[in-house]
């Protein structure tokens, strides 16, 4: 099996090629005198033959290209049509091979340059962002809409994530799996909850990992840190200890501090809080590569509760929150 998780290989070589000299690749001598694949410059050698590797084991297992990053597909797009790619990192190869697969590499690259440069790319990649202005207007009306049934709201920001040891098992398809059977869970378990916002990220240290708000009836929930620490617990156990997670409630004294506390109890008619509590969940809106990198294509990397629409009910108009800038 493939883990996808792999495909971030691809990224610093795209990057680093926007200033690398072609070509990319040469045929040379190994110390036995025997021809191989070699990297004319030594200091691209590792990130080239790391992708390279990766490519052909992906062609190994799949059949169609599909990633959520437009550079990954792009990549393997045009690394595909390179014959015999297996042969990349052989020691030794006859001198006709040899020479066939260095043009044919060389060739692909340039042309993935060429058209990672092209109009048609970058708009490709600048809808990404657009991606995250809609999400970030989508939280406001949501939160907009959690206001105009519920006088005051309770919010819990809880980080999830996997221990370290773990770390070797996971993939896209099994962390989506954990995420859908705990969102599925919480709602059953806790009956005052209204809406929740999460969103999933890759990071270096942490690997897969979450970030949640949940969203409470602040008439019938007003402990916010025993609870944060409840719905974390709640993974730990669905993931059978495999998981972990950071309570953000248990911070407030310190987020208070900085002047920067937008969650916990929010009234409606608090505009300040309010303002607060957007430029905390505006975070669940930034863009990030590594995540789309190690997803197929389509899969959703931020989502929220569905609520049934209700009409507020008569009296005082809630306060219409800003927009995100």
């Amino acid at each position: 099996m493939f883990n996808t998780v792999r495909l971030l290989n691809i990224l610093p070589l795209a990057r680093k090629l926007q200033h690398t000299t072609f070509p990319v690749v040469i045929v040379a001598y190994t110390p036995i005198r025997e021809l191989h694949i070699d990297c004319l410059d030594q200091s691209l050698s590792t990130c080239l033959f790391s992708a390279l590797e990766t490519v052909r084991d992906y062609f190994y297992c799949h059949t169609e290209i599909s990633s959520a990053h437009p550079t990954i597909e792009l990549f393997l797009t045009h690394m595909r049509a390179v014959p015999r790619l297996h042969l990349a990192r052989m020691p030794s190869l006859d001198s006709q091979t040899a020479h066939k697969l260095a043009d044919a590499i060389n060739n692909a690259l340039g042309a993935f340059l060429s058209a990672s440069n092209s109009q048609s790319h970058r708009k490709r990649l600048n809808n990404l962002q657009r991606v995250e202005k809609r999400n970030q207007l989508s939280i406001a009306t949501y939160i907009n809409s959690l206001f105009a049934q519920h006088a005051k709201l309770l919010f819990i920001r809880l980080d999830i994530g996997y221990r370290e040891a773990h770390y070797h098992r996971l993939t896209a398809d099994n962390i989506t799996h954990d995420l859908r059977h705990y969102l599925s869970v919480i709602p059953r378990r806790f009956k005052h909850l209204v809406g929740y916002i999460w969103k999933i990220e890759y990071g270096i240290d942490r690997r897969f990992h979450f970030h949640l708000t949940f969203i409470f009836n602040g008439a019938e929930h007003q402990q916010d840190i025993s609870l944060g620490k409840t719905l974390g617990e709640q993974w730990e156990a669905i993931t059978d200890g495999q998981g972990n997670y950071y309570n953000c409630n248990s911070r407030r004294v310190q987020y208070q501090e900085w002047g920067t506390d937008g969650i916990g109890m929010v009234h409606y008619a608090d505009s300040g809080k309010q303002a607060l509590l957007l430029d905390a969940l505006g975070y669940l809106t930034k863009s990030d590569e590594r995540i789309l990198a190690a997803l197929p294509k389509g899969r959703r990397t931020f989502g929220r509760m569905e609520v049934p629409l209700v009409h507020p009910r008569t009296g005082r108009p809630r306060l219409s929150l800003r927009r995100f800038d």
